[in-house]
């Protein structure tokens, strides 16, 4: 397993699953340490699944730049399945990612626990 993390976000690697999980509040200046990191890992590791938890992470964001920023998400992982994994007030965020996925021919779904989306990526594998 591989780790990397700041206050701000942790990336775990295992077995060709890539974990995100964001923390505290998050603003338009967030972002560049852990687009870094995660464009780095995504070149030097074989990823063919990918989760973010935002459960912990508090998104103060326009909906333009939310759905920007899922779309890099997106462009990034291009033909992975992802699974959003958000707590109930994050419902619109969640639901924003779905549909910035679809529109981009991708395979998506949002989760409330992280067990559940792993169970669902698993039974995504290749």
């Amino acid at each position: 397993m591989r780790t990397y993390s700041t206050s701000e976000f942790e990336i775990r690697i295992d077995n060709g699953l890539l974990e995100m999980r964001s923390e505290g509040p998050r603003v338009s200046k967030s972002g560049s340490d852990g687009e870094r990191a995660f464009n780095s890992l995504l070149r030097s590791e074989s990823i063919r699944l990918a989760a973010f938890d935002i459960r912990a992470a508090d998104f103060n964001f326009s909906k333009v730049e939310l759905e920007t920023r899922i779309r890099y998400i997106g462009r990034q992982c291009r033909g992975m399945p992802l699974a959003f994994i958000g707590r109930g007030d994050q419902q619109d965020q969640l639901r924003t990612a779905l549909q910035v996925i679809d529109k981009m021919d991708g395979v998506a779904r949002a989760f409330r626990s992280r067990e559940q989306a792993l169970a669902w990526l698993r039974a995504q594998r290749p």
